[in-house]
């Protein structure tokens, strides 16, 4: 069963072992997998052994000891530990490592790392555990500050979640907080880069160790039958695969403690889907009328929810604003259609009319910083004119939709020229032209 794993962090050290396995031993008990250096060796050289250890790992602990000094004269740091601190610099990115000097300063490090940000611990003839204590305090501190990711930028970098994806099990390349993160906002990527099978092998061959990566998994697993059974969300869904969806995106889930901005991004997530399984099923056949109404009025209240959850990290998370314009898109057209079935007009104009203002936004800001990313944007563009296309239905000024048609129909030839694969959403505008 997948435990809450924060990440594995490597443990290297020079002096002595038994503070470095007081360390792993309290950091292990706070979620983290420790790995400490050194030990018996399991491959041919040492050098390949802690090679290997550091790349199973993604955050580092490096306890320098005055003791490697002191065992050197003259010479400084041991040699192994140099060798690790070198190998573990190259490895991560700065925030991924946490140095502490044991009864040294900064100025006493080698020339190449007297920039290094480290925190000074002295002993004082105090006993291991509590030095242990002191540094693992400081390590939690530093290890769990939450860090805000841009969201658009993770939206840019889909090849790289892939292959990080691909090597997770062996050589992460992120820890298993910030893949959940990476693969939740690329869930509707993949989809506009239609690679929901190739995905889904990724995800497969998989082996996560950590609840929220483990729960992340299930669900964009799930999410991808759900594209894959409706032909992309476009038809109906056959309800035993309503009844089997219903329950993964049901499942009751609590990552608040662990991090707080990737749970509200869940909630969403598992209100949307849930918003959409409600949907989709009634565009089977053997509902009655009162049937059909009762389902679409289940999938409105999870799209009322989805509404505040997507308040709620505006409000607590400004920087996302711009980023969650495109699941505001989702949610409003999604309430125009649901809305429209359900016979109330006026609540279905002003969601269309939502839903175009979100879906104009989100296509300009991510045209704006990813000028070079022509496909992503064509993607966004269609999903933007679609919106516009589907203005029309309340619209009843003549010039004005004649400007929307003939903008469409540019938009439409252009696309035409592009001999590559093209999305459903395409024939949907054509649909609607006609």
């Amino acid at each position: 069963m997948a435990k809450d794993i924060f990440e594995k962090v490597f443990i290297a050290w020079g002096g002595t072992q038994k503070l470095a396995s007081l360390v792993g031993q309290r950091i292990a008990a706070l979620g983290f997998d420790p790995i400490v250096g050194g030990g018996s060796p399991t491959e041919l050289f040492i050098g390949t052994q802690v090679f290997s250890q550091i790349r199973a790992c993604t955050r580092a602990i490096i306890l320098v000891n005055g003791e490697g000094i002191e065992a050197n004269p003259g010479v400084g740091l041991n040699d192994n530990l140099m060798f690790e601190w070198g190998y573990i610099t190259g490895t991560y990115s700065p925030n991924k490592l946490h140095v502490f000097l044991i009864d040294i300063s900064v100025s006493d490090l080698p020339s190449d790392l007297g920039g290094s940000w480290a925190t000074e611990v002295t002993t004082d003839d105090r006993e291991l555990e509590e030095i242990a204590d002191s540094i693992v305090a400081t390590f939690q501190k530093d290890a769990t500050r939450h860090i805000e990711l841009d969201k658009l930028k993770i939206m840019h970098m889909w090849d790289d979640v892939k292959r990080f994806v691909d090597v997770h099990d062996t050589m992460p390349q992120c820890s298993d907080l910030e893949l959940a993160q990476y693969l939740l906002h690329t869930a509707e990527v993949c989809d506009y880069f239609m690679e929901e099978e190739y995905t889904e092998q990724l995800l497969n061959k998989m082996h996560p160790t950590s609840a929220l990566l483990s729960f992340v998994v299930l669900l964009l697993k799930a999410n991808i039958r759900l594209g894959l059974e409706t032909s992309g969300l476009a038809k109906a869904l056959p309800f035993d695969s309503f009844t089997e969806l219903r329950a993964v995106f049901e499942s009751k889930f609590d990552f608040s403690y662990q991090d707080e901005e990737i749970d509200l991004w869940l909630r969403y997530f598992t209100n949307r889907r849930l918003s959409l399984l409600y949907r989709l099923v009634t565009l089977n056949s053997d509902f009655n009328d009162a049937e059909r109404r009762g389902l679409l009025t289940k999938a409105q209240t999870f799209l009322e929810a989805c509404g505040q959850i997507l308040e709620d990290i505006c409000t607590k998370y400004p920087s996302d604003v711009p980023y969650v314009n495109l699941y505001r898109g989702y949610v409003e057209r999604d309430t125009y259609r649901v809305s429209e079935a359900l016979g109330l007009e006026e609540e279905a104009e002003i969601s269309n009319a939502a839903a175009l203002v979100a879906k104009e936004a989100i296509y300009l800001t991510y045209q704006e910083k990813y000028p070079h990313d022509t496909y992503l944007i064509r993607q966004l563009a269609q999903e933007y004119y679609r919106s516009m296309a589907e203005r029309m239905d309340f619209i009843d000024d003549v010039t004005e939709k004649m400007v929307i048609k003939r903008t469409l129909e540019t938009f439409l030839s252009k696309l035409d020229a592009d001999n590559g694969r093209q999305h459903v959403v395409l024939e949907e505008l054509r649909h609607k032209l006609q």
